[in-house]
């Protein structure tokens, strides 16, 4: 069986466990070979804050954006503010 028929068995299965201890013991076993951490652990309070500033500015249409090869230019190019 492949991985992608697997992960439609369990989800298949899954949704047949109403009992609350039982999903609580899967998520366990989730959790043990899934660490729910996202990658931002490596960013401070203050850059996830100024972070989401600027995504909530970009959002509004506000600020400066780029496409992705003037990106890359400027990125290479070594680009300050």
């Amino acid at each position: 069986m492949d991985s992608a028929r697997i992960k439609l068995s369990l989800i298949q299965r899954l949704q047949l466990i109403w009992d609350e201890a039982a999903l609580l013991r899967v998520q366990k076993a989730i959790d043990a070979e899934i660490p729910t951490e996202l990658a931002d652990e490596d960013l401070t309070d203050e850059e996830l804050v100024e972070l989401n500033a600027r995504r909530d500015a970009h959002l509004r249409g506000e600020g400066r954006s780029f496409t992705r090869e003037e990106a890359m230019r400027l990125a290479r190019a070594g680009f300050k503010q």
